[in-house]
Order: structure tokens, then C-alpha cells, then sequence
């Protein structure tokens, strides 16, 4: 029995010694930073919709976050040695132009709702954090989403970029691939003019529905893609025209970098 309860302490001690070691590297190796191709990054896009200010507000957990959680999620990430980083970053970094620090995020905000500008944007501004907005064009300036004047402020603060989530939020699986990229074209197009400059070609699918022969085509014309699946981008095979996106929902951030590690292990990278 003594000898049994020596070898259970012995493999204790072992674990504990390898987790202490492997947090002691990371931590020492936290500013590292990696051009494509020298080491596999975990690149996490984060999902996010509407912000409001209580949790009253919250009617689908995936749909509103409140600030208060937004701002614990983010701040928390960033504590740990998360740096937010933005499409333009990672389109760079994919041609070896840039180099990414080795824990890297995205964050992003689908369809264009007004919490985007009232709550998310004066904590991104005020804290130099880049976040994306992708907007359903018919949508702008209605009911509970924020209008073109505030895509254009926010457009010049340059922490926000905006671009496309289709023209009318369809089911676009259904559709015939020159349907789907004339309606994306028409998106990015509306929403250059409104800007007063170029946009870069960046297009997340409604619901999450895509079609492979639409997404071929949108990849031959060179719009990147966002797809909604909750994987996690890893470096070795990056792939601009098929980005994986994760909902954080109203997780603590222990919770969320477990579900990074559970979905890296899962579905491989």
C-alpha cells in the first residue's frame, strides 16, 4: 500500500511539474512573435452581435452580450497575453508581410446593430482595440441599427473596420454562385461609396450557410470568407477564403480558452 501511495505522489509531483513548466514557458515566450510558417498560432475569431447594458436586454445568449461581460471577456484575454489584431494584420501576416504575436484574436460583430456603435466602439476606441463590423446593407440606418453616419465615424477611427454580410441577411446555400457574388459585389460596392474609399473584400455568410461552389467562386473574384462553426484558425493551414469564427457567449474567460483548447484537439490543426 506504502509503495502505491509513493507512486501516485510520484506521478502528482510529475504532472504538477510539467503544468508549472508549461505555464512558465508560456509566460516567458509571450511576446514572442512568429512570421507564417514558424510555428502552428491558434488564431481565434470571436463572434459577437449586439452589446446592451443589462442582462434584462439579453433575449439569445449568442445573440446579445452585455458590456460589462464584453469588456471582462476582452480585458481578461488581453491580461493573459491575447493581442487583438485585425483582418488587414492577418491578411499580411497569411503573405509573410507581418509577423503575429503567438496568441492572437479577432473580434467581430455581425448584421451592424446599434450596440456596435454605442457600447463596443467607445471601449475599442478608448483602448486602441481593433474590431470588425459586418453589415447587412439593406438593414443600415433602420430599426435598431446604426445608420451610415456612424459607419463612417466609426470607418475613420480606424480601430473599426466595416464590411460586408450580404445585402439582405439571406440563406445564400441557395443560391447560384453568380447570384450570391453579384449580391456580395453590390454589398462591398455600397458600402466603398458610403465610405469614401476602397474596402477590403471581406464577406461573412448569413446563418452561417454557404454553398462549396459559391464559395469557389467568391474566392476566385478574391473575397475572403467568414464562416460561423466554431473551430479555430491555426496557422498551418490558414485559409483566408474559409476563416472559422467561435461565439464566446456570456462565458468567463477560463471557459473560453477551454473551448479553444477542446476545438484546436477536436478538429485538428
Amino acid at each position: 500500500m506504502k509503495k502505491i501511495n509513493k507512486i501516485l505522489i510520484s506521478v502528482i509531483l510529475i504532472i504538477l511539474l510539467v503544468i508549472v513548466g508549461f505555464i512558465a514557458y508560456d509566460r516567458l515566450t509571450i511576446n514572442n512573435q512568429y512570421k507564417i510558417g514558424e510555428k502552428n498560432l491558434q488564431i481565434p475569431i470571436f463572434v459577437y452581435h449586439d452589446i446592451v447594458m443589462t442582462e434584462d436586454e439579453v433575449e439569445y445568449d449568442y445573440m446579445q452580450t452585455t458590456l460589462d461581460k464584453f469588456k471582462k471577456q476582452i480585458n481578461g484575454l488581453i491580461s493573459l497575453g491575447y493581442r487583438p489584431i485585425s483582418y488587414e494584420d492577418l491578411i499580411a501576416y497569411s503573405k509573410g508581410e507581418k509577423e503575429l504575436y503567438k496568441k492572437s484574436f479577432l473580434i467581430t460583430f455581425d448584421d451592424g446593430y446599434n450596440g456596435v456603435y454605442k457600447y463596443a466602439y467607445p471601449f475599442a476606441k478608448e483602448n486602441n482595440i481593433p474590431i470588425t463590423s459586418f453589415v447587412i446593407n439593406n438593414n443600415v440606418g433602420t430599426d435598431g441599427y446604426y445608420n451610415w453616419d456612424a459607419a463612417r465615424e466609426m470607418d475613420k477611427s480606424s480601430v473599426v473596420g466595416i464590411y460586408s454580410h450580404s445585402m439582405k441577411h439571406d440563406e445564400y446555400d441557395g443560391y447560384k454562385p453568380e447570384d450570391l457574388l453579384l449580391d456580395v459585389n453590390e454589398s462591398l460596392k455600397q458600402i466603398e461609396k458610403e465610405l469614401g474609399h476602397s474596402v477590403t473584400k471581406i464577406f461573412t455568410y448569413p446563418y452561417g450557410l454557404y454553398s462549396s461552389e459559391g464559395s469557389k467562386l467568391l474566392k476566385d473574384n478574391g473575397i475572403i470568407q467568414n464562416l460561423t462553426d466554431n473551430k479555430i484558425n491555426h496557422s498551418n493551414e490558414l485559409d483566408l477564403y474559409a476563416l472559422h469564427r467561435m461565439y464566446p457567449l456570456q462565458d468567463p474567460v477560463w471557459k473560453i480558452l477551454m473551448k479553444i483548447e477542446y476545438r484546436s484537439i477536436r478538429y485538428g490543426g
